[in-house]
């Protein structure tokens, strides 16, 4: 009897592996499922520009007129970059397609740097990790090799899939271009990984972080259009995206300049340990006030104060999207002039709407209203995730402790997302008739309210089903939010360069809005999806007032 009681009371003791290392083992786990995906998006965004292009000029002299239609023109230049010289599938394919996957994917490694680094530090989860056998400096090498890791996974899979696309029939990528290609990708988007590191370790809260970072990611795509539509070209040797660009895999394929983008790697990710080991934890080189004057404005209500909160991001948003819908208006005449020289241009342009419609400028406009509704579809996936992580950072029980219901700050936030989503619509409109008058473009107001006003729904449904997310699964409700967006959108691109069954078009939400103004407006589908996003607002509002509160 005495045998059994030992035996059951003996504690087992588990031997763990390498404990030093237990940050970059926890930083890769986590950030490789993301890592993946988006190498596998970036493949089938390759493939369907390649193949697509190869589809629309199949013959020397149609990639050659092509050519000479894109060549100065400023519009297009603007958001991918220089044009090439030359009718090459390899350069065309790598110009249109490695700014857009640099710049997305740069976004997504500076949020996830952030996350990781100044994120954890600000949940309190980062003590945790540093009570055990590891310094500031050796957790945050950690950090790095781990999200490094990542990115070499992301490597890999790039390559595989690359070289594989470059075997396609029309396009024959050598071995060592497609390589390259998705080296420079790698490297194009781990500066920006690093730039997020290094601003967590500089900013005192995770949202300062990221808002620094973007401020680098836009400066330096601000310097890469200056670098490319004037005569400094010198500009693009001393930007990060200059450098990206002038690396022209597939084309010349220069490897100089992954010199600079190393040399930068390494500076930012020295400097980024250096500094945790320099300072406190939760202190950073910005540090935060310990006093002011206390500001009462904007606290009499849970409304007034979700405005106080999210003022700043908000006319952020609304700021950058009025500003890209007066660039787009300023385009439009350029573009369209450029797209009627070449008919397979039309061609291609009319596919990525899937209309046939003559007025190249309304199908142009199309393209950019549906680039512009994503983007609005982005803002309120990013209010779903401040709502749940209000929720999951425990803020929330300050208000449940007051005098307020849940179903009335609930109801607070959604209110001030759906009127932030009106203006939108209503800069949009105005950002492109500004742009469009002052270069004299003939289309009427009434057609770009209406097609403004349609860019919404896609919102709306997805302000409905994240809310309803939120109610039953609030972990996975902005995952939820962002995948609907990721998918919508991943079909609309490809969709443009290869055939896809109508099923799988019918699941992108973007493919069951009219896109309008090449077409008029399918207000009965409008209705049905703001209805539908009603229904989806209120259950998933009703499921939050009964369940319990979750943390992260």
């Amino acid at each position: 009897m005495s045998s059994t009681v030992a035996a059951s009371s003996r504690v087992v003791m588990k031997r763990f592996l390498s404990p030093k290392t237990v940050i970059a083992r926890f930083a890769a786990r986590r950030s490789m499922p993301a890592a993946i995906a988006w190498a596998l998006v970036f493949g089938l965004y390759l493939a369907s520009k390649a193949i697509g292009f190869v589809d629309s000029y199949p013959t020397l002299a149609a990639r050659q007129k092509i050519a000479e239609s894109f060549s100065n023109n400023i519009g297009i230049e603007l958001l991918l970059g220089r044009a090439p010289q030359n009718a090459s599938t390899g350069a065309y394919v790598a110009w249109n397609t490695l700014g857009v996957m640099v710049m997305i994917g740069g976004i997504w490694a500076l949020l996830l740097a952030c996350k990781y680094f100044r994120g954890e530090e600000d949940s309190g989860r980062w003590e945790l990790l540093l009570a055990g056998q590891n310094s500031a400096r050796g957790a945050a090498l950690n950090n790095l090799a781990g999200l490094g890791a990542s990115f070499l996974v992301f490597l890999a899979i790039t390559s595989v899939l690359f070289t594989a696309i470059g075997k396609t029939k029309g396009l024959d990528f050598s071995l060592s271009s497609a390589l390259f290609l998705a080296l420079a990708t790698t490297l194009g988007i781990t500066m920006f990984l690093l730039i997020g590191a290094l601003a967590a370790q500089l900013m005192p809260t995770r949202a300062r972080a990221v808002f620094v970072a973007t401020i680098v990611l836009g400066l330096s795509f601000i310097l890469r259009i200056i670098g490319d539509i004037t005569s400094f070209h010198w500009v693009l040797n001393i930007t990060p995206l200059g450098w990206v660009e002038n690396l022209k895999p597939l084309a010349t394929s220069d490897p100089i300049w992954l010199v600079p983008i190393i040399i930068n790697c390494l500076v930012l990710a020295s400097l980024t340990i250096y500094l945790a080991g320099r300072r406190d934890l939760g202190a950073a080189f910005f540090k935060d006030q310990d006093s002011s004057l206390p500001r009462l404005k904007l606290l009499g209500s849970v409304f007034n104060f979700s405005l106080r909160l999210t003022r700043a991001s908000n006319l952020a948003w609304l700021a950058a999207l009025t500003a890209v819908s007066v660039l787009y208006g300023l385009m439009t005449k350029s573009a369209a002039q450029a797209f009627n020289q070449s008919a397979a241009a039309r061609h291609l342009l009319s596919r990525l709407i899937h209309e046939g419609q003559l007025s190249i400028e309304l199908t142009f406009l199309s393209l950019v209203l549906l680039l512009q509704m994503t983007v609005i579809m982005v803002y309120v996936a990013n209010a779903v995730a401040a709502t749940r992580r209000e929720e999951a950072d425990g803020l929330l029980d300050n208000f449940l402790v007051a005098p307020y219901s849940r179903l009335r700050w609930l109801f607070d936030r959604l209110i001030l997302v759906i009127l932030i989503v009106l203006l939108a619509g209503g800069l949009t409109f105005i950002g492109l008739w500004a742009g469009m008058a002052l270069q004299h473009t003939a289309i009427a107001a009434s057609i770009l309210i209406k097609a403004s006003l349609n860019a919404l729904a896609p919102a709306v449904f997805t302000l409905g089903l994240g809310v309803l997310a939120y109610g039953f699964m609030p972990r996975l409700s902005v995952f939820l939010a962002y995948g609907v967006i990721g998918w919508s959108f991943l079909i609309s691109l490809l969709s443009s360069g290869v055939h896809i069954n109508h099923w799988i078009l019918d699941s992108s939400l973007l493919n069951q809005i009219a896109l309008a103004p090449a077409v008029n407006p399918n207000w009965k589908t409008d209705g049905i999806l703001v209805m539908i996003a009603i229904i989806l607002c209120l259950i998933g509002v009703l499921r939050f007032n009964q369940r319990d509160l979750q943390s992260e």
